[in-house]
């Protein structure tokens, strides 16, 4: 009988470890991780020159479903060129392309951060995009040397894995701070109850409506990148990325083997923002006089902003009542009505506390990656 439990004991952990063998193939668990290069000095400081260096920085921004629609051309050591990379625009939930506009305001104002880093100040001549060429130009970017800077620190506390500031950040006077370099913007705090529960209700349906729309879910669908496989191929899109990292390699291939169920993979959509609103304290309005695609690209760059000077908070934009496809447009009507008083509301963001360091794992480009000749 002992002989045969031992038999049985072996059998049953022979089979445990075949099935997590299995699981972390499947997973490309122990692969080396390109998709989180740019988070490592190691990585920006091999990189050939200081331009390169300042390119990865503007690759760490925040970009619409983490799409990354951003190519550069080298002009010349100090001069770059900012295109719109339209293969990744989201067509049905983005196609007014505002989103789009944000994510490329938001590695302007990344690379900003990186050129202060290495002494040098950022000029930005702004184009107007023509999106119907395959990469309209939305940026020429100049940097020249600054005397009297020094070498700073430009990791965010807001976006990198690194310690923050203790106690609540002095969020209006921030607020006036890094709005006050657009013209034409303003901003609401929204955070007694009632009128939290009303903006999160709008919310809620938005993600319902895009959760639910046949179009909407597969477009999304597509940028998902499930194992780290696919992590390293595309270098970008969604990702389980608030995952324990242990249930990583169990969890994920299970869920792509799941997610061409698409009414499954919409209620899963809907149940994680129904745990991100409950997590979520209070919300900032940023809204403009008259939006066009200029103050599209100011708002990515003010939320890129601030993500660098907003302390202990996690800030998440929430875009789901501003768009418009049909099946959106009454919400997104009777959005505008309600909040529109005081100019357009152009982007939403939900804060959330900090609990401790959050460590990076969306995927990222390389600087390669992005670079066109």
């Amino acid at each position: 009988m002992k002989k045969w439990n031992k038999i049985m004991i072996i059998s049953i952990g022979s089979l445990l470890l075949i099935a997590i063998l299995v699981f972390i193939s499947l997973d490309g668990t122990f692969l080396a991780r390109k998709y989180d290069s740019v988070w490592s000095d190691k990585y920006i400081g091999g990189l050939e020159n200081e331009q390169s260096k300042m390119i990865a920085y503007g690759i760490r921004a925040a970009s619409s479903h983490n799409t990354q629609p951003w190519l550069v051309k080298y002009i010349s050591s100090d001069t770059i060129e900012l295109y719109a990379d339209m293969d990744k625009a989201l067509h049905v939930v983005d196609g007014d392309y505002k989103q789009l506009l944000m994510s490329q305001g938001a590695f302007i104002e990344s690379y900003k951060l990186g050129a202060f880093k290495y002494g040098y100040e950022a000029d930005i001549i702004y184009s107007i995009p023509n999106f119907d060429e395959k990469m309209p130009l939305i940026a020429t970017i100049k940097v020249r040397e600054e005397a009297n800077m020094g070498i700073v620190d430009a990791i965010s506390s807001s976006t990198y894995d690194v310690a923050y500031p203790e106690g609540d950040t002095d969020l209006k006077k921030t607020l006036d701070e890094c709005i006050a370099e657009f013209p034409g913007f303003n901003y609401t705090i929204v955070e007694s109850g009632p009128d939290v529960e009303k903006l999160e209700g709008f919310l809620l349906e938005g993600t319902i409506i895009e959760s639910k729309d046949e179009a909407a879910a597969k477009e999304l669908l597509d940028v998902f990148r499930w194992t780290e496989w696919q992590k390293n191929d595309y270098r970008y899109g969604l990702s389980l990325n608030t995952m324990p990292g242990l249930l990583k390699p169990f969890i994920q291939p299970i869920m792509q083997s799941s997610s061409k169920n698409l009414e499954a993979f919409g209620d899963g959509g809907i149940a994680q923002f129904k745990y991100r609103l409950d997590k979520q304290t209070r919300y900032i309005l940023i809204r403009s006089d008259n939006p066009g695609s200029l103050e599209y690209l100011y708002s990515g760059q003010i939320y890129q902003k601030l993500i660098f000077e907003v302390s202990g908070y996690d800030l998440r934009p929430a875009m789901q009542a501003l768009e418009d496809f049909e099946a959106m447009r009454s919400l997104n009507m009777k959005f505008r009505q309600e909040y529109g008083d005081d100019g357009e509301v152009v982007l939403i963001i939900g804060m959330q506390e900090k609990t401790g360091k959050s460590a990076n794992s969306n995927p990222r480009h390389l600087v390669e990656d992005i670079i066109i000749q």
